[in-house]
């Protein structure tokens, strides 16, 4: 590397430094100028080609716990997680205790995370309005250790630990909640105390298709196939800190649901209705959006004002629930009335049927237990046609 000092036509002197070729093979330079005398524009020439010719000294590997995870979340998961399930990591990480995130990474033990884990579950938590000491639930706890061995076994791929203590470690055990679902009859309560309400139509697609929320606030009207009765779930609207964003549906897999006759006639209303609004609007009115339920300007509707919609209802009609409770019910009812397990897994979207297995546990006691009787019934019908022989 070389370079040249020279005086531009304002009067002002300038230096231009020779930093190879690009993939094209032209030269690559740097300029400077603004200089007032000769000397000045040398000195900083100087300046500059030392510090290009100095080898790049590496950042330092972290020594700490905490270090690490901010290394971590820097150069892993800025890059690789979703928005929100990023936010959801930084909120697990700041209820570990400072006096662990400041131990040496290297120092870092299963013995160390276990009394941690055993501390978040008996008081790690802080309450919302007195700031009080309370017990993390054992879900959160099992999502914050989660994240450490993610995290841990990528210490060990960028070679800073020999082995990840995280994979050591025995989480506390809760007991596994079942879905909360409602029945039929309930569920019609739930939607006649929604009738007038603008979350309506909304609550009516998730009884009919089981989509999660996000997937049907991010439905476009090019999405639905009335006259086939088909609606393709191939995208989710997420909401964040930073705001609304499309992100491809959970499992990453576009799938075609088939519409009830009940759903399909409430989506042609809808959309009549809906006609009729974006009459009144005018050119105020999102038209590129093409959004089956959206705000009265067209726009997305928050996915948090959805649920809390859900909530309100719900509560004057005395019945627990939300969005989500919609798509519970509707895979339960499914289940119960018959439908087979891979159908009721793929129309939901689930990765897998053991996912919807555990999921709607309950529904297969049902089944089960509906079998035992079955097979008294058979058995009694057996010793009664012996009993006749002899």
């Amino acid at each position: 590397m070389n370079g040249t000092v020279y005086k531009r036509e304002n009067g002002a002197w300038a230096y231009s430094i020779y930093a190879g070729r690009n993939e094209q093979g032209k030269q690559k330079r740097i300029f400077k100028s603004g200089f007032k005398t000769k000397r000045a524009a040398d000195d900083a020439k100087n300046e500059k080609l030392r510090e290009m010719k100095a080898p790049a000294t590496p950042a330092p590997s972290p020594r700490t716990f905490d270090d690490f995870m901010s290394e971590w979340f820097e150069q892993h998961a800025t890059r690789n997680c979703a928005p929100k399930t990023l936010e959801r990591y930084r909120q697990l990480w700041e209820y570990v205790k400072p006096t662990v995130k400041a131990m040496r990474l290297s120092d870092l033990t299963a013995l160390h995370l276990e009394r941690e884990y055993n501390r978040l579950k008996d008081s790690g938590g802080r309450h919302r309005t007195t700031k009080a000491s309370r017990p993390l639930s054992v879900r959160t706890v099992r999502h914050i250790a989660g994240l450490v061995k993610t995290a841990l076994n990528t210490a060990v791929r960028w070679n800073l630990v020999q082995g990840n203590p995280a994979t050591a470690c025995v989480l506390p055990k809760g007991e596994r909640k079942e879905a909360p679902a409602h029945d039929a009859g309930q569920v019609e309560t739930l939607l006649s105390f929604a009738k007038d309400h603008w979350a309506y139509e909304i609550l009516e697609f998730a009884n009919g298709t089981g989509c999660r929320r996000g997937e049907i606030l991010a439905l476009t009207w090019s999405d639905v196939d009335l006259e086939n009765s088909i609606a393709w779930i191939n995208k989710s609207l997420e909401q964040t800190k930073a705001g609304l964003r499309l992100k491809s549906t959970k499992n990453r897999k576009a799938r075609q649901v088939h519409l009830p006759k009940s759903t399909v006639k409430q989506l042609r209303d809808h959309r009549e209705s809906q006609a009729n609004a974006r009459n009144l609007m005018g050119a105020d009115y999102r038209t590129d959006l093409d959004l089956v339920f959206a705000g009265p300007d067209g726009e997305y509707w928050k996915p948090d004002t959805v649920s809390a919609a859900a909530s309100a209802i719900a509560r004057r009609a005395g019945l627990p629930g939300a969005t989500h409770i919609f798509r519970h019910s509707h895979g339960s009812q499914m289940l119960a009335a018959g439908v087979p397990l891979p159908t009721v897994s793929k129309r939901l979207g689930h990765s897998s049927t053991y996912v919807t297995a555990s999921i709607y546990a309950h529904s297969f006691q049902r089944e089960d237990e509906e079998a035992a009787q079955k097979w008294d019934a058979a058995r009694k019908e057996a010793v009664e046609r012996l009993s006749v022989k002899h």
